[in-house]
């Protein structure tokens, strides 16, 4: 099972007007590194469809989609200020699994609708030895969840700076904190250095290896 499949680093330059990225792994290669290959991925959750997170997806030849009817429809015929934020190319010949709202994929696997960043946009349940992760499903770094002290008094969360709708989006960030011991946001740099998956919880604000 593989959680969203990103985008190469020459693409993300044409969507960041030139931005360069530096030392960003091929997707074929991420995956040898753990050894499987994109062939033998069976299924892909896609939290939700902005091309920074599907941009490797039609790669995985042999894998069931699985993806929020709401955000499917979205990609389609998005709103003009979001028009941007997908690339239909990136989509095509998919096999898509259409789901809508909670759905359990395999044991101890599921997904959650947490609106807001985009409409359909979901997060993944998974019960593990040490507890509930949770994968975000929406832009988020560690400070979404535990924002400073000063903002926390008044805001547990922070929503992201972009969704489609703000209150859901605070509201789905709360949703994940209050369900999840272990929060894995889909934007935290800090996970990108690491081999292994941080814990990062309220019993610990610091990232502590699995």
């Amino acid at each position: 099972v593989l959680v969203d499949t990103g985008i190469s680093g020459s693409d993300i330059q044409k969507y960041l007007y030139g931005h360069a990225y530096e030392d960003i792994m091929p997707f074929d290669q991420a995956l040898k590194s753990v050894g499987i290959t994109p062939e033998d991925v069976d299924i892909v959750i896609q939290t939700h469809l902005h091309y920074d997170h599907c941009g490797h997806t039609q790669l995985c030849k042999n894998a069931k989609v699985i993806v929020q009817e709401e955000e499917l429809k979205f990609a389609y015929s998005p709103h003009a200020l979001f028009y941007g934020a997908y690339n239909l190319s990136f989509l095509k010949d998919v096999k898509f699994r259409v789901v809508s709202g909670e759905s359990q994929i395999l044991p101890g696997i599921k997904v959650l609708p947490v609106p807001g960043h985009s409409p359909g946009a979901q997060a993944v349940s998974i019960e593990t030895e040490k507890g509930t992760a949770i994968i975000s499903g929406f832009c988020s770094i560690n400070e979404n969840f535990f924002p400073p002290e000063k903002l926390r008094l008044r805001w547990p969360v922070l929503a992201p700076a972009v969704s489609v709708n703000s209150l859901q989006a605070f509201d789905s960030a709360l949703k994940v904190k209050s369900l999840a011991d272990i929060i894995i946001p889909l934007h935290e740099m800090e996970l990108a250095e690491k081999s292994e998956i941080p814990i990062i919880s309220d019993k610990s604000d610091e990232g502590q290896d699995t």
